[in-house]
């Protein structure tokens, strides 16, 4: 990538504007829904962390870690089956020809999660791991959206994004010193 080049990425990802005061929040179903949905996802991960560490004292974590992987992706293989009948909705020639090569990849990362949290909620404590790990997804997101990463939408670091991001580290800190 050229000089300019860098230079035109970094102006996109940073946007420097004005607060807006009294902007409207448009609330509507799905946006209630989406909210429920991450919720119970934030619930369900942060039980998937205590409970596999709980199972780990018990045997390994690398064996709570596979299991927990084996009886999700039965789950996971019942709903795929129902949710595109058995497979045949998907054009799979057309989707391992478009799609990028990482895009496959992304059971990498969600192993690599579920073993750390398995290994170290049982001797760091939930709310620390919780912590730490939900503040450095955010500081990653903040880049992902700044610079549009793995065909996210783009949505530039604003001066009150990064004042929530420095917010929840020091509540981490509070919660992981205190």
């Amino acid at each position: 990538m050229s000089k300019d080049g860098l230079l035109k990425a970094m102006r996109s990802a940073v946007c420097i504007e004005r607060p807006r005061i009294n902007a409207q929040i448009v609330l509507d179903k799905r946006l209630a829904l989406d909210v429920l949905l991450l919720m119970i996802g934030g619930v369900c991960t942060l039980l998937q962390g205590v409970v596999n560490g709980s199972l780990s004292i018990h045997v390994s974590g690398s064996f709570a870690s596979w299991l927990s992987f084996g009886v999700g992706s039965v789950l996971l293989g019942i709903f795929f089956l129902l949710d595109t009948r058995g497979g045949k909705s998907i054009e799979w020639k057309n989707a391992a020809k478009t799609a990028p090569w990482w895009a496959w990849l992304g059971g990498v990362p969600g192993a690599a999660f579920v073993l750390i949290i398995t290994l170290l909620i049982p001797y760091r404590g939930a709310a620390v791991v919780s912590g730490i790990t939900i503040c450095s997804q955010m500081v990653v997101s903040l880049f992902v959206d700044s610079f549009a990463f793995f065909g996210c939408a783009h949505r530039p670091t604003t001066i009150p994004r990064l004042l929530g991001i420095c917010l929840m580290i020091a509540g981490v800190l509070m919660v992981a010193l205190g």
